[in-house]
């Protein structure tokens, strides 16, 4: 009589359990918001006042709280995103710079400050899939005139992945979050440059 029950236990849940991660998935997919990365296809970048040719990158940083668990966080997003803007081969230099360098021209200074960010471990994806949760980051990017100091956009950007998405991938989106997010970011800039 008990293995009756086990058996129809089990074959309940085995029915049971992708009907719950479809919930999950839409659940997850209208009540987050978009990604950073869908804004090429739902709202056009806000165009700076003027043309940036050299591009330099002050150290990114990131929240204390966040800093002892994500040590080479801030430094990975901004490997990425000035890889990712090298490689557009569409600026004079994109580098990093160490504080107080001298500056002319048409000089964009770029920095970013992680303010909140989680990735799902890897025994907590593999243990919990999709109910571990998502990962994540949220940021304040700022861009700033390097000839005269002013800040010319501000911006919050974040990027959250699809937790049960995440699950089938076998965390590969929790582990690609900051290169990811540093192409985003690259990619931002890119259209905010007008064309003359």
């Amino acid at each position: 009589m008990k293995t009756v029950s086990w058996i129809k236990i089990t074959a309940v849940l085995l029915v049971a359990f992708p009907l719950v991660s479809c919930v999950g998935t839409q659940k997850s997919q209208t009540s987050q918001p978009e990604p950073v990365e869908q804004t090429e296809q739902t709202v056009s970048v806000k165009k700076l006042d003027k043309k940036y040719d050299t591009l330099l990158f002050s150290a990114f940083t990131i929240q204390p709280e966040f800093a002892k668990d994500y040590p080479e966080a801030a430094q990975t997003l901004q490997k990425s995103m000035l890889t990712a803007l090298q490689e557009e081969k569409m600026f004079k230099k994109v580098a990093a710079t160490p504080e107080n360098t001298s500056t002319k021209g048409n000089t964009l200074l770029i920095t970013a400050d992680i303010t909140n960010m989680r990735i799902v471990s890897d025994s907590a994806r593999i243990w919990g899939g999709g109910f571990a949760g998502s990962s994540g980051i949220e940021l304040d990017l700022k861009l700033i005139d390097a000839v005269t100091g002013k800040v010319v956009r501000s911006e919050k950007m974040s990027s959250w992945n699809n937790a049960w998405a995440a699950s089938w991938s076998f965390g590969s989106s929790d582990h690609s979050l900051l290169n990811d997010m540093g192409k985003i970011l690259a990619r931002y800039v890119v259209d905010s440059m007008p064309k003359k």
